[in-house]
């Protein structure tokens, strides 16, 4: 008799512990993850540290290429890549028009995410982004002029937020930024 009880008590307490797991601790991790994901889409909000783990030399690492943009704003949207060698460029291809986001939030995007290819892309020259009705070139160098200082300062997490995110808050430094990067 002393047994069955220990057998019901521990069943009991097994039930009790599966109900809080399942009905409390995991539905707050999964609400932790969804949040973080997406404050990953917001360049506002976007965690760059992350990101450093896909620091390379070279732009022809297409495995880290396309990790690197699959953390990026707008990953949700990526349709290929191709990689151009000879003048160290990469298209980044998005199965989106510009049409369906609004302008700025786009411009805002593609000056985050051109700037962190560029930063952590060495010998990455070019990055042009292929939208289902219109193009943008962007060019290191001229997103090293719209930073201020060498693109390899920006890996500092502190110079990061005041040169890139910062400069990215307001729709005129949304203007602004994308009117001095992009190439076309």
């Amino acid at each position: 008799m002393r047994k069955n009880r220990w057998i019901i008590v521990l069943v009991l307490v097994g039930l009790v512990a599966l109900t809080v797991v399942e009905g409390i601790i995991n539905p707050r991790i999964e609400a932790k993850q969804q949040a973080y994901a997406a404050e990953q889409q917001n360049p506002l909000t976007h965690d760059f540290t992350a990101l450093q783990k896909y620091r390379s030399a070279y732009m022809g690492d297409f495995s880290n290429l396309s990790h690197l943009n699959q953390g990026l704003p707008l990953a949700e949207y990526l349709n290929g890549y191709q990689l151009y060698p000879d003048t160290f460029t990469a298209e980044v291809k998005y199965s989106l028009r510009s049409d369906e986001l609004q302008e700025e939030e786009l411009k805002r995007m593609l000056v985050y995410n051109a700037t962190a290819n560029f930063v952590l892309i060495d010998n990455l020259e070019h990055i042009v982004y292929q939208l289902e009705d219109t193009r943008y070139s962007l060019s290191r160098e001229a997103t090293k002029q719209w930073a201020g200082l060498e693109l390899d300062a920006l890996q500092i997490t502190d110079e990061w937020d005041s040169h890139v995110r910062n400069q990215l808050v307001s729709t005129e430094q949304v203007k602004v930024a994308f009117s001095q990067i992009i190439d076309n």
